[in-house]
């Protein structure tokens, strides 16, 4: 029988092999019709290192897109302001054209009426342009307390309200349909807060009655857009202080009206007649000469716009109401005294005796 062969003892170990050294992929030269873009990262790894990219696809294609949109968002809001100018250019060069001859009234504010539903939309865009929003808005934060808005309108200030720092609004306009615009976005925006607002239809000339707790006067008094609307603005002003509490009230104006341009105010002189035929709006009146003859102390007056938005605080002269009471009070005494003279005059019907009085 043949043996098999005997196991050696031992297997000599082979000695481990160096790993060849390391030697990059040369890195492609690039074409002169070749970009930046067509190079990709995996091209320019060693070999033996594995591809782990740090997005994914999806990643990258959202950045893209964002990229994409940033660079085109500029584009976007020059195109919308250029076409927003366009149009205002187009309306004040139909409202310059067709101003030869033109018979308004002084007093407009009836046009509120026919315009109460489409109004929002009409302004928005000129409003948008003149940054009349963030003015809205930051001239309502200062209401607090007892709050009267007169010349309301649609109530564009409605979302603007500090409802929590107000104990009662009243909201006044001469125009129902303006009002009731305005009461329905009060509903819809401040629903929580509805039953502590009231409603006037009235017009800010007439005396103005404030809320029961508000006997003293009201805390904020404010108007936006108002005194280009009023036939005497001077008179509502002097009304409003009669309102206004006389400790701590306040009377906040955000108006339209003449600029500090010669040449600016010449353009809203030609134009004011078609644009109050128009809107009810006379944009050419001077804000601060308003002021000025209605007597009222300044706090504040800040322009913007070229001048032509009027920012104003005022507040109440101490004393104003019990003036105003007493000039009300001595107006009517030489009315009934004119009366009776009228009365007691010859060949008035009742100062005429009666025949059979014929012997005294």
């Amino acid at each position: 029988m043949a043996k098999l062969p005997r196991m050696p003892k031992s297997i000599p170990k082979r000695a481990p092999s160096k790993p060849p050294p390391f030697t990059p992929r040369p890195q492609p030269i690039a074409k002169p019709s070749q970009t930046a873009k067509s190079f990709r990262y995996r091209d320019l790894t060693p070999p033996d290192i594995p591809f782990s990219p740090t997005i994914s696809e999806a990643e990258a294609k959202k950045r893209a897109r964002v990229n994409k949109w940033g660079r085109g968002f500029p584009l976007i809001v020059m195109g919308l302001t250029a076409f927003g100018t366009g149009m205002y250019g187009v309306q004040l060069w139909m409202s310059l054209s067709s101003v030869d001859s033109i018979s308004v009234p002084e007093d407009v504010s009836d046009r509120f009426d026919k315009e109460a539903d489409g109004y929002d939309e009409k302004v928005n865009t000129a409003e948008w342009l003149l940054r009349l929003k963030s003015r809205r808005k930051a001239l309502t934060a200062l209401a607090h307390g007892h709050v009267l808005e007169v010349s309301v309108g649609t109530g564009r200030n409605i979302p603007y309200y500090p409802t929590k720092k107000c104990e009662t609004v009243t909201l006044l306009d001469q125009s129902g349909p303006m009002l009731a615009v305005a009461k329905k976005k009060w509903k819809d925006m401040q629903q929580e807060y509805f039953h502590r607002v009231f409603f006037k239809q009235q017009s800010a000339l007439d005396p103005i009655t404030p809320p029961f707790g508000a006997q003293g006067g009201y805390d904020t008094v404010i108007q936006t857009m108002g005194l280009c609307s009023t036939p005497e603005p001077v008179k509502l002003l002097q009304n409003l202080e009669t309102v206004t509490k006389e400790d701590g009230g306040q009377i906040l104006l955000l108006e339209h009206g003449k600029s500090r341009y010669k040449w600016l105010n010449d353009l809203l002189d030609r134009t004011a007649p078609a644009h109050a035929r128009e809107h009810g709006c006379w944009w050419n009146r001077d804000i601060g000469k308003i002021v000025e003859e209605s007597g009222l102390e300044v706090v504040k007056i800040k322009r913007y716009n070229f001048g032509t938005t009027w920012w104003v605080e005022l507040k109440p002269r101490k004393g104003a109401r019990k003036r105003l009471a007493e000039l009300k009070k001595a107006q009517e005494e030489v009315k009934c005294i004119t009366q009776e003279q009228l009365s007691a005059s010859p060949g008035s019907p009742v100062a005429q005796r009666p025949w059979w009085n014929i012997w005294r």
